[in-house]
């Protein structure tokens, strides 16, 4: 988010709203695929559709990943 904090980055047009998102994820890992949700901070510009995470998101993907790959057992033959 560049500029002005109410007017979108890519349009440079329209207004940002802001909301809360549950997003479902699907990742490799050496576990197998691990799914977990993640709710995020999005905002959507009024204007053009366009859409941005808050920045820092990445810390609730990651932290998301690891409660669920944590749960699962380690394969035979892999490390951790």
């Amino acid at each position: 988010m560049g500029g002005n904090a109410d007017t979108c980055d890519f349009c440079r047009q329209g207004h940002l709203t802001w909301h809360t998102e549950e997003m479902a994820i699907r990742q490799a890992s050496n576990k197998g695929i691990i799914q977990y949700r993640a709710s995020l901070l999005m905002c959507t510009c009024d204007n053009c559709g366009s859409k941005s995470l808050q920045p820092g998101s990445d810390a609730i993907f990651d932290a998301a990943f690891q409660r669920e790959y944590d749960r699962l057992p380690v394969k035979p033959g892999t490390r951790r």
